[in-house]
């Protein structure tokens, strides 16, 4: 009995180290320079100006970015806390938190060993080239919607039938968090496949699955006219490309993009070869959990991954979780294999899982991210109040012509002038970056780093 007491609390003390230390990289975000940036003020504009009845809706109305429950999330952090950035990261830094040790309770059902599942929920807690959103609370749909995933996945493996019931709610809950979400329910059926064989398999799944088949049943007829219309769009951007060269090409971008580049130069190759034998090891010695991992990766990808013209890592957060469990089963099949004790095999095994953590420049890599979010984000702070210190009042419609901003982002760079609609509670304005000001109320110029604005044909006060 003391040694079960000493050794969990020898777990609890390693694992706040776990936690601490990706709050130590992370903590960045949580500095007061850190502003709202980009899709935030889009976000921050239905909060602000739409209705509840607008921004909520139980089934889908659009084809991207219909996630009420995120949308809700922001809503009531708004007006909990208005235009303080500060809680936003927050809640996304401590969700993030709230994951990893969802994950390693996850791997832990599914592995032998507790230390390689905490070595592998770390890796994923520090991966940086996947948890963009942990630092970007428009990204808190992917975040929350990993919390969902995982609750559903600990839920539906529960031997608890009280808690097997809530599957069902939390899948629908992650559905309209994040629409990559929608194929949870092939995830869980290759493990009942994997699980059970795949007769029994099948079986199983028919006794269990007919909940989510009627929610993605459901879910795909509505979906589909909206996902037609999408493809009409001449927005190109978003369009899905569906042929086996755009899958294979988005496939070796998300993977890539974990591995934080090709394979080569030799560095390179090295990591690859070694994730690659790591993953080889556990579809050979560690099926279950491989297979689960590898049908997570993939299928979380979802839609994405045939978006030829809109790749980008920060869809990859809840995809790396899955990867990650994987290479802890291979880690772990691989430590099995030695002619060592069960502690020397246990310690290889762990070892090899933290070549993830300790030999991939995530670090650098978040510094580098860091340096370029906090200095965009300081000067958008900077950029907006100047503009309220010298314009007190807007009027619907009125016309404002940026002037000398280069190109890239800044503040005003936002889907329909968002950050001034939230600014002054305002809708519709009329945003344009031109050196043509004709016509203009409001002319905003860019004077090194800071801003000038000078009236235009018609006074901002009504």
């Amino acid at each position: 009995m003391a040694t079960e007491r000493r050794q969990a609390a020898l777990r609890a003390a390693a694992w706040s180290l776990a936690l601490i230390y990706v709050w130590w990289m992370l903590r960045w975000s949580v500095r007061p320079e850190h502003y709202f940036f980009a899709d935030d003020w889009d976000w921050l504009y239905r909060a602000v100006l739409l209705t509840w009845q607008e921004q909520t809706s139980v089934l889908p109305r659009w084809a991207f970015n219909d996630r009420p429950v995120g949308a809700l999330i922001f809503r009531g952090m708004y007006h909990v806390f208005g235009l303080n950035p500060l809680p936003f990261h927050w809640l996304c830094l401590l969700l993030h938190l709230l994951n990893m040790t969802l994950l390693l309770r996850l791997t832990r059902r599914l592995l032998n060993s507790w230390w390689v599942s905490a070595a592998g929920a770390l890796a994923y807690g520090v991966w940086s080239a996947a948890n963009m959103g942990v630092s970007w609370m428009a990204d808190i749909f992917d975040v929350f919607g990993e919390t969902m995933i995982l609750l559903c996945l600990l839920s539906f493996l529960s031997p608890r039938r009280g808690l097997r019931a809530l599957t069902p709610l939390l899948y629908f809950l992650a559905a309209r968090t994040k629409e990559a979400t929608i194929g949870l329910p092939a995830v869980l059926l290759v493990w009942l496949l994997v699980e059970h064989g795949w007769h029994a398999g099948w079986r199983q799944a028919a006794r269990r699955l007919w909940p989510y088949a009627i929610i993605v049943l459901v879910l795909v007829v509505v979906y589909a006219p909206l996902a037609v219309q999408h493809q009409a769009s001449p927005d190109k951007t978003y369009r899905m490309e569906i042929t086996p060269r755009v899958y294979i090409e988005g496939m070796y971008f998300y993977f890539s993009t974990m591995m934080y580049g090709r394979p080569w130069p030799f560095g390179r190759l090295i990591r690859w070869l070694v994730t690659l034998a790591v993953m080889a090891a556990a579809l050979r010695w560690r099926p279950r959990p491989a297979l689960l991992g590898a049908a997570g990766f993939v299928v979380f990808l979802g839609p994405v991954i045939f978006m030829a013209r809109q790749r980008e890592q920060l869809y990859l957060y809840i995809p790396a979780s899955f990867l990650v469990l994987m290479l802890a089963a291979g880690a772990e099949a691989a430590g099995e294999r030695l002619q060592s004790s069960a502690a020397g095999r246990e310690l290889a095994a762990v070892v090899l899982m933290l070549f993830f953590v300790v030999t991939l420049p995530h670090l650098a890599h978040m510094q580098t991210r860091a340096k370029w979010m906090l200095e965009e984000t300081a000067q958008a702070r900077v950029d907006l109040e100047a503009f309220r210190s010298q314009v007190r009042t807007l009027h619907d419609n009125a016309r404002i012509v940026m002037v000398g901003f280069p190109e890239g982002y800044n503040v005003f760079r936002t889907p329909g002038c968002s950050v001034l609609k939230v600014a002054y509670h305002v809708d519709p304005l009329n945003c344009t970056f031109s050196e043509d000001t004709s016509g203009a109320d409001l002319v905003v110029t860019r004077r090194g780093k800071g801003i000038e604005v000078r009236q235009g044909l018609f006074p901002m006060t009504r």
